[in-house]
C-alpha cells in the first residue's frame, strides 16, 4: 500500500469536510442573521465561531450538526 497515496487522500477528504463545515455554517449564518445569534444558538464563544467561519479551525462535529438542523429546519419551513 502506498501510504503517500493514503495520505494525500485523507488530506483532501479533511479539506473537503472544512468547505462542507464552512458553507453550513454560513448558511446557518445567513438564516439566524448575525454572528450573535448564530453563537448563541450553536451555544459557542463569538470567537471559535469567527476562526470555524474564517477556515482558521474546524468545527467540532456536534457544532456542525447543530449548524445542519439550523439549515434543515429554515428548509423545511420553506418547502
Amino acid at each position: 500500500m502506498d501510504t503517500n497515496c493514503f495520505f494525500g487522500r485523507q488530506e483532501k477528504m479533511t479539506k473537503a469536510q472544512d468547505n462542507a463545515s464552512i458553507r453550513t455554517l454560513r448558511r446557518a449564518l445567513a438564516t439566524v442573521g448575525s454572528e450573535e445569534r448564530l453563537a448563541a444558538a450553536l451555544e459557542v464563544s463569538l470567537l471559535d465561531l469567527s476562526s470555524w467561519l474564517s477556515g482558521e479551525r474546524v468545527a467540532p462535529s456536534p457544532v456542525f450538526i447543530k449548524a445542519l438542523d439550523i439549515v434543515a429546519k429554515t428548509r423545511r419551513g420553506a418547502a
